[in-house]
């Protein structure tokens, strides 16, 4: 019996869910019958090879999904709040798993470690970070946002460090122990500049050719490339990059 274009169209948005819902989504076969969504959507005209094809995988139904029960832990583990940055790897590992395929030695070491990863944020949640190291935190992403083309096109690691905090944090709130430590160590001197300032507030220092009052730590901005301070200079306040004031005072300011 001949299928109605209305009815074939269902019957493969069905039979792609079945996959979608396998983690499947990304097999050969779930791209065809997304394209031949598109195509009768379009009203496009199939050959009768794809018909054939397309009738065939709609009569097969669901897919076989080998390593059903490990699949179903990759699959809990991508859903787990903090494993975001992780759930590329986790969906390729899946899908391989899922056809049957065999992982090599490092890619199942790697694949546990995901997954115990996410087994300890299931058991405990994400960590929660403190007033002073949250505002470190946000300093230090906003401090990225002034380094320029140049400084990353030469640091490919670090970038990838600070665009993965500015992600996560920006969903969460917060950091993984691993990722805070690697965005301290992705911008060391900054960190120490915040967290050890050479001058405190109310300290006098040499602020261009002037004497000032510091009226505030070092903070950052996201146009500067420097951390920056407020000074009051001469019943002025002005902002300085922390790097040019000096602790000897001008004789004749």
């Amino acid at each position: 019996m001949r299928k109605s274009l209305e009815r074939r169209l269902n019957e493969t948005q069905v039979t792609l869910e079945l996959y979608q819902e396998a983690g499947l989504q990304n097999d050969k076969s779930a791209v065809f019958m997304r394209d031949m969504i598109g195509r009768m959507t379009r009203r496009k005209n199939m050959s009768t090879g794809q018909r054939r094809y397309l009738d065939s995988l709609i009569e097969q139904g669901a897919p076989k999904v080998h390593n059903a029960e490990l699949v179903e832990k990759i699959t809990e583990a991508i859903s787990t709040p903090g494993m975001e940055l992780s759930g590329q790897p986790l969906q390729d590992f899946r899908f391989k798993l899922s056809k049957g395929w065999k992982l090599s030695e490092k890619q199942l070491a790697f694949m546990n470690s995901l997954l115990d990863q996410a087994d300890k944020l299931k058991a405990a949640g994400l960590p929660v970070l403190g007033d002073e190291e949250k505002h470190i935190v946000q300093q230090l992403i906003t401090y990225g946002y002034g380094r320029g083309d140049y400084y990353w096109g030469h640091r490919p690691g670090h970038f990838r460090t600070w665009t993965n905090a500015c992600a996560f944090f920006d969903t969460h709130g917060t950091l993984l122990p691993n990722d805070l430590s690697r965005l301290k160590n992705a911008f060391k001197g900054a960190y120490k500049t915040l967290t050890q300032p050479r001058f405190n507030v109310g300290d006098m220092c040499k602020a261009g050719m002037h004497n000032g009052i510091v009226m505030t730590l070092p903070y950052a901005a996201k146009n500067s490339q420097s951390l920056l301070v407020d000074i009051l200079v001469n019943s002025d306040v002005k902002t300085f990059s922390e790097k040019t004031l000096g602790k000897r005072l001008a004789k004749h300011a």
